[in-house]
């Protein structure tokens, strides 16, 4: 059968629902991982590719509805299906966030047989939106020609960039297969993040053709500013999956189709864009010829390039249309990246670039934020990092390494409450409460504090890793729950 073998995340902490749903799977030989709580979810989720993921509506402590926005931060998971499980009371709000992100749900208590339905029929939806490419879990051709004819006969404006990795059999030849397939995955990553930098929600559709080839469909305003933020990020990360004998010679020699050993350049990008702005493109088929004329150019220049196929509009000359990339665009009709968080460090010397490319690499491959990302490699101190921060985000930074609260401010709010939110009151100042938050810009929780306490917010930074070593420190085992299992 088709759904046999299937790799299938249970995320509920009901023991008795968890229990039955991990039977009726394993039964059908499927390979199930469990969580109990939303980290440990997470978890998991970084070091397996799953098929299915099943999500209780009450998991903690954040809930499965926040927890589906997680999953589909994450590239390699933003095509599998989620069915949610949920209780009957429940279906109306869980109905009213439909956009959220889930596919299917099931209401609890539910008929086995109807479990194993639903399960099987999304299992389906995997292998239809995955196709060939389980490396990624991107789409593929088939839902790539389906976006790009439905563009077409709608008449919608918009702009197609097709992605190759230069020299990367070179790579693959003198590093192997499995570093291959990372250089694959992180391309991947790179193309999702971007697309969520510069679009709102549903603007970009990112499609792998297969190997290194992938697709980006997306409106024409945006091509250009993805372009350049893609390649930026390109060039600043695959350095780094070279040895430093490597990086530093600035080439490898490796053998080439004709059996002679040759020089071949790092990794590089072309980035070939076709627009049906200026030609009444019918199909799939004919973007991808002008695009493919395009790429063949890109690929005989040095570096990473991308130049859009311009032959049907107004243009003087090829060399107009050809951009040797820099980091920064300006643009006024896009939204983009302003003053990077790791472009701050770089410029105040803090870290150098190769630093910043392995710390960039590993940002996109776990989801952690670059910042906890530096100070876990101890690249850099988490008070520079909040200092930092504060010059970046305007917002004043306050440290909670070692700080001593006081008792009758910090019973503001209850332990729940601050592990939950993420906010630790750490002072009263003329009817207004200091908040040590992680995320001072969360204007619902503000708003909360000033409803529950009468006094007015001020929020403050605080840092991921100086908060869970606070709570660490604040609360008892049996209220915060084991380090793995909480979310950051």
């Amino acid at each position: 059968m088709k759904d046999k073998g299937k790799k299938i995340l249970v995320a509920e902490k009901d023991n008795a629902t968890r229990e039955l749903i991990v039977m009726r799977l394993t039964a059908r030989h499927h390979k199930v991982f469990e969580a109990t709580k939303s980290r440990q979810a997470l978890k998991l989720l970084e070091r397996d590719v799953v098929d299915l993921i099943l999500i209780s509506t009450d998991m903690e402590p954040v809930d499965g509805k926040m927890l589906i926005q997680a999953i589909r931060s994450k590239s390699h998971l933003m095509a599998v299906p989620v069915i949610m499980l949920t209780e009957e009371g429940k279906l109306m709000e869980l109905m009213m966030g439909h956009e959220k992100g889930f596919d299917d749900f099931l209401v609890k208590p539910f008929n086995p047989l109807v479990l194993q339905l639903r399960v099987n029929l999304n299992i389906a939806k995997t292998m239809e939106r995955v196709e060939a490419n389980a490396l990624t879990h991107l789409p593929g051709n088939h839902a790539i020609e389906k976006i790009v004819n439905k563009k077409i006969q709608n008449s919608e404006k918009f702009s197609i960039l097709y992605i190759d990795i230069n020299h990367f059999k070179a790579f693959n030849d003198r590093y192997g297969f499995q570093k291959g397939d990372d250089v694959i995955l992180q391309t991947a990553r790179l193309l999702v993040a971007v697309s969520y930098a510069v679009a709102g929600d549903g603007e970009c559709f990112v499609g792998h053709i297969g190997g290194d080839d992938f697709v980006v469909v997306l409106p024409a305003e945006l091509e250009e500013v993805f372009a350049r933020q893609f390649l930026d990020d390109f060039d600043r990360i695959m350095p780094t999956y070279y040895s430093k004998t490597d990086r530093e010679a600035g080439f490898i020699r490796v053998e080439n189709r004709r059996g002679k050993m040759e020089n071949f350049a790092l990794m590089s990008c072309s980035v070939a864009g076709c627009t049906n702005l200026y030609r009444n493109y019918v199909s799939l088929r004919e973007m991808a010829q002008d695009a493919a004329e395009v790429k063949a150019f890109l690929k005989t220049q040095p570096g990473s390039h991308y130049l859009q196929d311009r032959r049907s509009s107004p243009i003087k000359k090829l060399d107009d249309a050809v951009h040797i990339l820099e980091p920064e665009v300006k643009s006024k009709t896009v939204k983009k990246r302003t003053d990077p968080f790791g472009q701050v460090l770089l410029n105040a010397g803090l870290i150098t670039e190769e630093q910043l490319g392995l710390a960039l690499k590993k940002h996109f491959e776990t989801g952690q934020r670059l910042g906890q990302t530096l100070i876990a490699m101890n690249l850099i101190s988490s008070h520079d990092v909040g200092k930092m921060l504060e010059k970046k985000l305007k917002v004043p930074f306050f440290s909670l390494k070692e700080w001593s609260p006081e008792p009758e401010v910090l019973r503001l709010f209850t332990s729940e409450f601050i592990h939950r939110h993420r906010v630790v009151p750490i002072g009263i100042v003329e009817g207004s409460v200091k908040l040590a938050m992680c995320d001072p810009f969360d204007i619902k929780i503000l708003d909360t504090v000033e409803r529950i306490t009468g006094f007015k917010p001020m929020p403050y930074l605080a840092l991921e890793d100086e908060f869970e070593e606070f709570l660490s420190n604040l609360l008892p085992e049996s209220e915060r729950g084991i380090e793995e299992e909480k979310i950051v």
